[in-house]
């Protein structure tokens, strides 16, 4: 239910209660390894919306460790193209994008 809760905040634009809800996941509990990188997708989208690509691009590289297929869909795609805006303080997020496919 927390996950939904995310996921619900978050395309109501409420992003500080996206946030909140996140830290309310049990992370550990969470059953499966596609599970713990939609976590993190959804809460990179929340940071992207909130104007903090730096915590973005982190939960970013959580899902990929979570579950490297999962960080390969469109959404991501889209974010990691975003990030590149901000390379220079971003250290590796042009290798990211290249294994997400963000870049050619």
């Amino acid at each position: 239910m927390a996950l939904h809760q995310i996921s619900v905040s978050y395309l109501l634009g409420d992003v500080g209660e996206a946030i909140e809800h996140a830290r309310r996941v049990d992370f550990a509990g969470l059953p499966s390894a596609e599970r713990r990188a939609r976590y993190w997708i959804d809460v990179a989208r929340a940071f992207e919306q909130w104007g903090k690509p730096d915590r973005c691009y982190r939960a970013l590289l959580a899902a990929e460790q979570a579950a490297q297929e999962e960080v390969r869909r469109g959404p991501v795609r889209v974010m990691a193209g975003g990030l590149m805006r901000h390379d220079r303080v971003l250290p590796g997020v042009r290798a990211f994008a290249r294994r997400v496919g963000a870049l050619g």
